[in-house]
């Protein structure tokens, strides 16, 4: 269980976040990735496409948790598949990682857009 406003200023403030994410089997993996808040909401996209094993995780389970240095924060991710929404999320990658060349290009363009899901904070 989480606070809102602690999850959402870790994703804001921290440019490579840990995604923890679980197995079938019950393992959890713990992937870097990035993520964004925009407007209040925290929002992670696959930039290898569907093949990526944290989002077939994330995909399959509906839930995940984000841990930094002993602190867990659990969330639900849906997909957010609305045009308006994803200009908003590629404004953020854009201004968020600015100078990371070729891998932000991969975050704002084409497929990769399709895989935005919106993280939601599991409340305490």
């Amino acid at each position: 269980m989480t606070d809102s406003n602690a999850v959402i200023d870790y994703l804001d403030r921290t440019g490579t976040v840990r995604l923890a994410t679980q197995t079938q089997d019950g393992r959890e993996i713990v992937t870097p990735i990035w993520a964004v808040v925009v407007d209040g909401k925290a929002y992670i996209r696959n930039g290898y496409g569907d093949s990526s094993k944290w989002y077939a995780r994330i995909r399959r389970t509906g839930r995940a948790a984000f841990v930094d240095r002993g602190a867990r924060y659990d969330v639900t991710a849906d997909l957010a598949a609305d045009e308006q929404t994803n200009l908003a999320v590629d404004d953020a990658y854009s201004s968020k990682y600015a100078g990371s060349g070729s891998a932000l290009r991969m975050m704002i363009t084409g497929d990769v857009r399709t895989s935005t899901l919106r993280v939601t904070p599991v409340e305490s």
